[in-house]
């Protein structure tokens, strides 16, 4: 009798250690893989979560003014802390300590600071998969919360053929281009781009008396004059590639038009990005 006693008091001790691993290992996994928390500082899981979807309005600064930006995606709320030996908050590490910390981080990854007030921060961080990542966090002396959205990027188009652009430019006189990508604030080609600017070789060389003008455009983050200027040199690289190829230079202009010329609103990423764009124009 005490042998069966002892066996099944082995197996429920068992499973109750197979399931509290389970559960700690869950809960660990609720931190995000690339906005990681503060040296020192733990996570409190029993406030803490993740969702598959959620929507978070987020504090940006623009125009000099305060306003926020509905985001829908995948969901974090991670709320981490300092104590010191007496189990209270380290007040020692400030709210500005944290903010800094988070500012820098950001921008070390490609990010950018959207808003940074009173103890309080906006920043997005580009995902592979094209999206964007949204945090916010609201720091207290010792501790804060980390809110987190993964918004998908929109749904680029194929790569056009030269058929394809000779025939869009013959009916609409213009056709924008999303697959010429550029490094972050830069005018230097990205990995990739190479594929569409084949097929603008192909298309000027295909249609010998076609002439276009090369036009960079940008969304409305950041200053004018500063965008301005890096459309041009990205419209001035696609350009260059072109006669690299062999093009001649009398039947392209290039063109940089900043935040002008917007296709869609600038009040979501999803327009940004759109508004993002290399566009040929027909001029004969």
């Amino acid at each position: 009798m005490n042998k069966y006693i002892n066996l099944n008091f082995f197996i429920l001790l068992l499973l109750s250690l197979l399931f509290n691993a389970a559960l700690l290992n869950s809960q660990d996994d609720i931190e995000h893989s690339m906005v990681k928390k503060m040296p020192g500082f733990k996570l409190k899981k029993s406030l803490s979560k993740k969702s598959n979807f959620s929507i978070f309005q987020f504090r940006i600064i623009e125009n000099k003014k305060i306003i926020t930006l509905e985001k829908k995606g995948r969901y974090w709320k991670l709320v981490y802390h300092n104590l010191d030996n007496k189990g209270k908050f380290n007040t020692k590490i400030s709210k500005i300590d944290i903010m800094n910390n988070y500012r820098a981080a950001a921008k070390e990854m490609g990010g950018k600071v959207l808003y940074a007030k009173r103890g309080r921060i906006t920043f997005t961080l580009p995902l592979n998969n094209g999206g964007i990542l949204w945090a916010y966090v609201t720091a207290l002396d010792g501790n804060y919360d980390l809110i987190i959205i993964e918004e998908e990027g929109f749904k680029k188009q194929l790569v056009f053929s030269a058929d394809q652009m000779k025939r869009t430019l013959d009916s609409l006189g213009t056709i924008s281009i999303y697959d010429i990508n550029f490094d972050t604030a830069k005018d230097k080609l990205k990995y990739g781009a190479e594929k569409v600017l084949v097929e603008i070789v192909k298309l000027m060389k295909n249609y010998p008396e076609l002439i276009i003008e090369i036009q960079g455009h940008t969304d409305n983050v950041g200053l004018a004059n500063y965008n301005l200027d890096l459309s041009n040199k990205r419209a001035d690289t696609v350009k260059d590639y072109l006669l690299l190829f062999g093009v001649e230079k009398k039947r392209m202009i290039a063109k940089g038009y900043g935040l002008s010329k917007p296709i869609v609103s600038n009040d979501t990423e999803e327009g940004r990005a759109k508004n993002r764009r290399v566009e040929l124009l027909k001029l004969n």
